[in-house]
């Protein structure tokens, strides 16, 4: 990912956060309808979806200031 402009990373930031979040929810919501236990699973997988975005796009960020920051000079 470091040869591409910053812009596309941060819209790849975006669709990571996007897709950790939908895919937890989407898999508590399937796992609740499967085991019957309404809304138990589906918060769990938001929470875990919003505990991997977060930490995933905060590596990502950290990532991109680095590549787009001032250069050292030695």
């Amino acid at each position: 990912m470091g040869g591409l402009p910053a812009a596309l990373r941060l819209v790849g930031v975006g669709w990571y956060v996007a897709f950790c979040i939908a895919a937890g929810t989407l898999g508590g919501v399937w796992l609740d309808s499967r085991f019957e236990v309404s809304p138990a699973f589906t918060l769990t997988g938001l929470f875990l979806g919003l505990v991997v975005a977060f930490w995933g796009g905060y590596r990502m960020l950290m990532d991109v200031i680095s590549a787009i920051g001032p250069k050292k000079r030695d």
